[in-house]
């Protein structure tokens, strides 16, 4: 067999694996009929000549759009199965990374996801490894679900939780709503927090995840008041790195990560200012002030994992109310402290899906899980794993 012969099977045999990989069908097509070209020789002539015409420079019209139907093929192929391209647009994950940070996206570690507006159906293809803890990723905005067809700048769902709590007439209460697809909903970037099976707990502002503190707390970014007595050196070297700082109630606060205090030893220097202990806020999810959560002291909750069963109660029914109704596509509702589920009465649930949560290394500035819920599988669409392309 010539080098030749070897060269175009062994680009044939990748492209193979690839297509079925991918479940890519037009793919598989267009190789099914370029193994005919090659191996049959009365179609190896006809291929070869439409080739040759295609490309001829003499024919510029017909080359020019061979090339560029190749190059829109290819690049939609990567974009939709391997790598896209994604730019951070908020402050959320600062000092990790910037806004205005450009990041490749990889898709093919986790496995891009297939089918992703049916519950039934989705799935995600063979990736080499799974969502771990501390991996950021990009996904679909969750409660990006619905929007204002007229005003695209409001969070439906938020602007309804701030009327409810505040109870004024919400100005936007009979505007026009849409619904929104899931890859249409907006691209968050966030840290993976809690796993599926994960028991998550938020004590004194840090990640408590089966009753381990979580490696990452040391990330973020916390709120801390500068002690009058600290030396003028000293201050000026807080102030100099910190994330933030500004005056409160003739205070001197500060922003910066425990990584910064850690490192020069500034603990004696610094008072952490967070919520209080069994101070509710109705902003924080899942929305009920009954269970005294805050953004700071919140949990213990259970973060679901697909074919996991739980036993569905009056107290844990507002945290899994959104996935069991929106996500997972089942009419709920409660009546007379019964749980209905399909117009039955159901004491247990069985979840679809994998879910997540999802925080910002920018803790204080950043809308994430603590105040719109699980982020489900179906939504996550990629990893960043290698660090970004700064503007």
């Amino acid at each position: 067999m010539s080098r030749n012969a070897i060269l175009s099977f062994t680009a044939l045999l990748a492209s193979l694996l690839l297509a079925l990989w991918s479940q890519c069908w037009l793919l598989l097509l267009l190789i099914v009929v370029f193994s005919i070209g090659l191996w049959h020789r009365p179609y190896k002539t006809k291929l070869q000549s439409l080739f040759i015409k295609l490309t001829d420079k003499s024919n510029r019209w017909g080359s020019w759009i061979f090339a560029i139907t190749c190059a829109i093929l290819l690049i939609s192929f990567f974009n939709t199965y391997l790598f896209s391209i994604y730019t951070l647009r908020s402050s959320s994950m600062e000092p990790t990374y910037s806004q205005g940070d450009i990041f490749i996206m990889n898709k093919v570690v986790i496995g891009p996801g297939r089918s992703v507006e049916n519950i039934n159906r989705y799935h995600r293809l063979r990736g080499w490894s799974s969502i771990k803890h501390g991996n950021v990723v990009v996904f679909n905005f969750p409660e990006g679900d619905t929007i204002y067809s007229d005003n695209l700048v409001e969070n439906y769902h938020f602007q309804k939780r701030q009327y409810k709590v505040s109870g004024k007439v919400n100005p936007l209460k009979n505007a026009k709503v849409e619904f929104q697809k899931v890859k249409k909903r907006p691209r968050f970037i966030k840290r993976i927090i809690a796993l599926p099976g994960d028991t998550l707990q938020i004590i004194d502002g840090k990640y408590i995840i089966n009753q381990k503190p979580s490696e990452y707390n040391s990330k973020f970014i916390n709120k801390y008041s500068l002690q009058p007595n600290t030396p003028r050196s000293i201050q000026n070297q807080i102030l100099e790195a910190s994330f933030n700082n500004f005056k409160e109630e003739k205070k001197q606060m500060i922003e910066i990560s425990d990584d910064h205090i850690c490192q020069d030893e500034w603990f004696d220097y610094l008072q952490k200012e967070e919520q209080p202990l069994n101070m509710p806020d109705p902003y924080v999810f899942p929305f009920s002030t009954s269970s005294l959560w805050n953004s700071t002291f919140w949990g213990p909750a259970l973060v679901p994992s697909k074919n996991q069963t739980i036993e569905l109660s009056e107290n844990n029914i507002p945290l899994y109310w959104r996935i069991i109704e929106t996500y997972e596509k089942n009419s709920l509702s409660l009546k007379s402290g019964k749980i209905f589920i399909n117009g039955k009465v159901a004491r247990h649930y069985t979840f679809k899906m994998n879910y997540y949560w999802a925080a910002g290394d920018n803790r204080l500035h950043s809308f994430d899980s603590r105040y719109w819920g699980f982020v489900p599988e179906n939504h996550i669409i990629g990893v960043i794993d290698q660090l970004p392309f700064s503007d």
